[in-house]
């Protein structure tokens, strides 16, 4: 039985994650179209499967999975065949532990990847080529589970009296069970530890409650009759609602998890109901095509995005990728997933011309050729890998740049302690500037230093701003706190760097002066957030001065060509702009007032 109207909804999701992957500044909570494409699985998974339970016979197992291989696998194959070529002309930053990569994806178990190296689905600075397979993983895993659940429950209650009620009756307690020890155990998790919000995003546990939710769903419905709901309006207006929340949250705000999750699994749940109440609905030819090429997109445009703006971000990268993305949507869907299914192959290859190929006929050629493919893919997969480094230039520099100035700590350290030691009445006056930063200024912390007397910078990478006000209060502690203190933070995720900022200006003591350095960060809008909070506080405080780097790198895209659009400091003139701006602040600094 085909339901109406459930193709708009596949749609729906598939819209708002693909607009998040490319636009994620813009629509933040896009990612939540993954939800409704988990509760609609989950629905129409459960909703067939039960159509052969109460049908008097148990699931066909080997079926069932077969339908769901030769579904899934074949657009997946493609994908990874193209972008294991691809990988050979692009960046070799994107092929870092690229083996790892591919196969996690192959073997449908990159979530557990990305949860084993500690992957954050945003801050990232090189993208990973694969990185959307996740979700696909968290499905399969639920479509291997979920029919033996079943089919272990029927073969419990087929024998007792009533048994469709029973069965009903059961199944739907367990959903709900289950659903709620998915839900709480995201919840738990988010709200001990925020560091923990990957792991959720990625966990099969924290993630199968929307399947399970559709699962319920198709359970009710087939169980309980209800009456024609109105279509149009109330289908509007709950999708407007789901448009709405993809806008409000995001992936780093608790909230998110705690209830955004939540109200986009009932408003699918919502949706689900008005289109299966509605069996006369007309839906349009085109709702139904790209439905059917949904799945191909959620694929293909990902690692086609990666790779052309690897080479530019000019507007028209955007047309280059939807061009490319509809042709390889196209030849997957009409050609090589026909390759896998012998009835599909006969059809749909008749868009070429007249003649009706034979899939017997070329049936050695095809399974050869699906053969060849396969083994090519693996065997280039780890080739790439051998030629790649095992950290990408960024995360290199950081991690040497890292070591000098942990060699610079503990020449500190053995001074203090040499200074202890030795009992001097006065211990050594602490640099009077100290600079606080993320990894944008490992690379040129050196330069900083020696060009600017008295200078001290810590710079670690993946510090985020709400940090700072624990290094400040350790650096007081250990008396190496400077009397001119400059926050160079913000390019790493925070939900509120108001709140980050404010605490930074109470605990910084009093005398003390404050420099705010403004953020560039090409990955999103300018300007960005945390710059207008900081601009916002040098106009209240009048011991704060505003170095604007943001409004220089913008003036001078020059500065980030050939970069994540984050670290510049391979250019000589962008180490050189940033320190006269530097040298500018302190300056405008030093006429200001400390802190009373």
């Amino acid at each position: 039985m085909r339901i109406k109207g459930l193709d708009y909804i596949r749609l729906l999701g598939i819209f708002l994650v693909v607009f998040y992957h490319l636009f994620t500044s813009f629509i933040p909570g896009g990612f939540l179209g993954v939800n409704v494409l988990f509760v609609l699985s989950g629905f129409l998974i459960s909703f067939h499967l039960l159509d052969e339970i109460y049908g008097g016979d148990d699931i066909d197992l080997k079926k069932f999975y077969y339908k769901r291989f030769v579904r899934i696998f074949p657009p997946l194959l493609l994908m990874i065949f193209l972008t294991n070529i691809s990988a050979f002309f692009i960046n070799k930053d994107f092929t870092v532990g690229y083996f790892d990569q591919f196969i996690s994806a192959l073997s449908f178990n990159y979530n557990i990847f990305e949860i084993i190296r500690g992957g954050s689905y945003e801050g990232q600075f090189i993208k990973s080529l694969f990185m959307p397979t996740w979700s696909l993983a968290i499905e399969v895993h639920f479509y291997i589970l979920w029919p033996l659940f079943l089919s272990f429950l029927y073969r419990k209650y087929k024998d007792k009296d009533h048994f469709k009620k029973r069965f009903s009756t059961a199944l739907m307690k367990i959903s709900l069970i289950l659903y709620l020890f998915s839900y709480l155990l995201m919840i738990i998790l988010v709200l001990k530890d925020k560091k923990l919000i990957s792991f959720v995003y990625f966990f099969d546990l924290s993630r199968m409650g929307s399947f399970v939710l559709g699962s319920f769903l198709a359970c009710f419905v087939k169980r309980f009759s209800y009456k024609k709901i109105p279509n149009l309006k109330p289908t509007i207006g709950f999708s407007l609602f789901l448009l709405i929340i993809s806008f409000l949250f995001s992936y780093n705000n608790k909230l998110t998890y705690c209830l955004g999750f939540l109200l986009s699994d009932l408003t699918t749940i919502i949706l689900i109901i008005i289109a299966y109440s509605n069996k006369d609905l007309k839906e349009r030819k085109i709702i139904q095509n790209l439905s059917a090429y949904s799945y191909s997109i959620f694929l293909f445009h990902w690692p086609v995005y990666v790779i052309v703006t690897s080479f530019t971000k000019k507007w028209w990268a955007f047309l280059i990728i939807l061009i490319i993305t509809s042709l390889l949507v196209l030849f997957n869907y009409y050609v090589f997933e026909t390759l896998f299914n012998k009835d599909e192959f006969e059809i749909d290859l008749k868009v070429f011309g007249k003649k009706k190929f034979s899939y017997d006929k070329y049936k050695i050629f095809i399974q050869s050729l699906i053969g060849i493919i396969l083994v090519f893919t693996i065997f280039s997969g780890y080739f790439i890998d051998q030629k790649s480094d095992n950290m990408i230039d960024i995360e290199k520099t950081i991690y040497e740049k890292s070591i000098g100035q942990d060699i610079d700590k503990i020449k500190r350290d053995k001074e203090s302690l040499d200074r202890q030691i030795k009992k001097e009445i006065e211990a050594k006056k602490s640099a009077p500037i100290t600079v606080i930063a993320d990894s944008v200024l490992l690379g040129n912390r050196e330069f900083l230093q020696e060009n600017i007397e008295n200078l001290y910078v810590d710079a670690e990478g993946n510090r985020s701003l709400d940090s700072a006000s624990k290094i400040i209060k350790q650096m007081q502690k250990e008396g190496t706190l400077g009397s001119t203190l400059v926050i160079a933070l913000g390019t790493n995720s925070i939900k509120d760097p108001e709140e980050s900022l404010e605490e930074i200006i109470k605990t910084l003591p009093k005398n003390h002066k404050l420099i705010l350095v403004t953020c560039f960060d090409d990955r999103f809008k300018h300007p960005h957030k945390t710059t207008k909070v900081m601009k916002e506080l040098g106009k209240k405080y009048d011991f704060i001065t505003i170095m604007d780097w943001e409004k220089e790198a913008m003036a001078h895209p020059e500065y980030y060509k050939g970069t994540d659009g984050v670290h510049f400091y391979r250019e000589k003139e962008a180490n050189d702009a940033y320190l006269k701006l530097l040298q500018k602040a302190i300056g405008e600094s030093i006429k200001n007032k400390g802190k009373k």
